[in-house]
């Protein structure tokens, strides 16, 4: 994605005010000593310092970054490549100098340092005009210190990125020091946990300084992709400078209202084409879309574009090409596929508005209640489709109508309108449920079968049929779901996938114990199939929320027709489970009739983000219930007189 960057003329002078605390090769001597990290013992190496010191200069921010790393372990050395992304673009809006680099080993005591040439140093072209400084250390071992170095210039006054405190490795001291001066106003916008309870802040004079101490490392967690919206950080967004006028100097804002905010992006789009009143399906599309009602005429227009064009490219709020150029090349990116679709259903009277949102894993696990542009990545739709409001996306392109890519379920975003943006609350209503239905008997060849059939509803029906596609498209057999058992067969695959027309795909299969004929004892597990069979969550710590994506529930019932000749020797009992806030719930619940053993149980996630302070009691829960959901039934052979 284009890093944005908004220009304006405003007074500017130089601050001079600037503090660097720590120096290369400057040790202390718990920095030489250490050999672990004592909260996080196992680390491979750890950050003993991270510092980034930021001042204006005549139109330019200039920042100051040091960092001093040391190795632990062998398994460190691979953290001894640095690499630092920028974005050059063609008018160097960034621009990186000044690196120094060093490796620093300890031989009896006695400090020998190597330093980095510059042939050690050097830069390496990415893409969309981003570039990447790495930084190859020499001499690398267990116990070494490497230090950096260098100074970035950014031309973007209006978005400062500012401090991110934690890192891949344990981070010992944070710290980011911002001179800010008189001519210009910033909002700072700061989030996370260690953010909020554990920065030590200071003000002196317009020089501000935040410091986290003692940061453990990042680490993907279950059930958190989107650990990004969590960690300590800091920004800033430009909300008015000092400008020159007939009259002397005069205070401007910027972006400084929501409907300030939206009139620049809506003027973006009517640039590239997007907002017309003309009717685009008959002009350009050659196609009538024109349905009964307003929601068939959306979908017919979302599956034209759908089936028709080709998204590629990144998910983002602007567009690169004109309607014009899209409609000649049928291929665009997922905002630029929306914003057609916007304009084809207001071209014919329906009521369509882009909604900017900032999508799971792009960095705020909430919107700031202010103005700030920064903080959104992606697009939806929200129409109006015979009275009813709703949510479209068209960056999946296998999904059906309505269907709203996961990571876009957020709290909120900013509904565009001319004059009129506001934030509006986002809430998709989904049933995204699986039904687990299974019969085991013994078929005429004394072989023990689990007939089998997975229902899975709206989001879980979409996540399967793309997984039976990819198996399918690399001609693989579907027995591919599911985990290798040794003694056992699964056979007679049926798919039915009525995603479009009931909201939902059934996979109909057996599974049957050819090595069990005529054992005298038979162990089977009847709930075999569950997502959480075993528990996800085993890491002794967590530092994120456990995030399941969006509620749902799984219901199992199971019967067990016992077979001739056999009796029910054991099976589970009846149980029951929660945690404290109800965000789970689970119920096991045996039957035997005669010679019928009918199990059912129910999996409810109430809500799906669940707090990271929770987290010893949901391992202890779903603990529970793998053991439960892996319990036999097991089968004996009568006695004989």
């Amino acid at each position: 994605m284009i890093k944005a960057i908004l220009t304006f003329t405003f007074l500017l002078f130089a601050s001079l005010v600037f503090s660097q605390s720590h120096k290369l090769g400057d040790f202390e001597e718990n920095e030489i000593s250490m050999s672990k990290v004592p909260y996080e013992p196992d680390a491979p190496a750890v950050i003993l310092v991270s510092q980034g010191n930021s001042r204006f200069l005549s139109g330019l921010l200039e920042t100051t970054y040091f960092v001093r790393l040391k190795i632990l372990s062998e398994a460190g050395k691979e953290f001894a490549d640095i690499r630092v992304r920028y974005f050059k673009g063609d008018d160097n809006i960034e621009s990186i100098n000044g690196v120094k680099a060093q490796t620093t080993n300890f031989i009896n005591g006695k400090a020998e340092t190597t330093k980095v040439s510059k042939e050690g140093i050097f830069d390496v072209d990415i893409n969309d005009g981003y570039k990447e400084m790495r930084i190859s250390f020499p001499n690398v071992q267990v116990g070494s210190i490497i230090e950096y170095q260098y100074k970035k210039t950014d031309k973007n006054l209006t978005f400062i990125d500012g401090w991110t405190f934690q890192n891949k490795l344990p981070t010992l001291f944070s710290k980011y020091e911002i001179n800010m001066i008189p001519s210009l106003e910033y909002k700072t916008i700061g989030q996370g946990q260690n953010y909020s309870t554990k920065s030590e802040k200071t003000n002196d004079y317009n020089n501000y300084s935040w410091i986290i101490r003692d940061l453990r490392s990042l680490k993907e967690e279950p059930y958190m992709k989107n650990y990004r919206d969590y960690i300590d950080r800091i920004e800033f967004q430009l909300a008015r400078y000092q400008g020159s006028s007939t009259y002397g100097t005069v205070w401007k804002d910027v972006l400084n209202t929501w409907e300030v905010l939206g009139n620049d992006v809506i003027s973006i789009y009517t640039q590239k084409g997007y907002y017309r009143s003309n009717p685009i399906e008959k002009e350009f599309l050659d196609v009538d879309l024109k349905g009964q009602t307003q929601l068939e005429t959306a979908q017919k227009a979302y599956y034209y574009l759908r089936d028709n064009f080709r998204i590629e490219g990144e998910d983002w709020i602007y567009p690169e090409q004109n309607l014009n150029q899209l409609l000649k090349t049928k291929v665009g990116s997922p905002a630029e596929l929306m914003l057609t679709l916007m304009g084809v259903l207001k071209s014919v009277g329906i009521i369509c508005e882009p909604v900017l949102i900032g999508s799971k894993g792009y960095g705020r696990s909430d919107l700031v209640p202010f103005p700030f542009l920064n903080q959104f990545d992606e697009i939806l739709l929200l129409t109006e489709l015979d009275g009813e409001s709703q949510f479209l996306d068209l960056s999946q392109s296998n999904a059906p109508f309505g269907y709203l890519d996961l990571d876009k379920h957020v709290a909120a975003g900013l509904n565009l309108k001319k004059d009129k943006s506001k934030l509006v609350p986002i809430d998709i209503q989904h049933n995204s449920n699986s039904i687990y239905f299974g019969q085991v008997k013994m078929n005429e060849a004394g072989e023990l079968v689990m007939e089998s059939s997975h229902r899975n509803y709206h989001y879980r029906g979409l996540g399967m049929a793309q997984q039976i596609e990819g198996i399918q498209k690399r001609n693989e057999t579907l027995d591919k779901l599911f985990d290798e058992e040794e003694d056992v067969k699964f056979e007679n695959f049926k798919v039915d996938n009525f995603l479009i027309e009931k909201d939902f795909v059934t996979l109909s299969f057996e599974m049957k114990f050819p090595e069990i004929i005529d054992q005298d004892m038979i162990l089977f597990s009847p709930l075999k199939f569950s997502s959480f069979s075993e528990n996800p969550f085993t890491q002794e710590y967590r530092m994120f929320p456990v995030d399941f994506g969006y509620a749902f529930s799984e219901t199992y019932n199971t019967v067990v027709t016992v077979p001739e000749g056999y009796e029910i020797d054991d099976y589970p009992l009846e149980a029951g489970y929660t945690i404290n806030g109800g965000y789970v719930v689970f119920v096991y619940s045996p039957t035997l009739i005669n010679d019928n053993l009918k199990i059912s149980a129910k999996l409810k996630v109430n809500t799906p983000l669940i707090p990271a302070s929770e987290y010893e009691n949901l391992k202890y829960f779903m603990e529970s219930v793998a053991s439960k959901l892996s319990e036999p039934v097991i089968l004996k052979k009568k006695l004989t007189l």
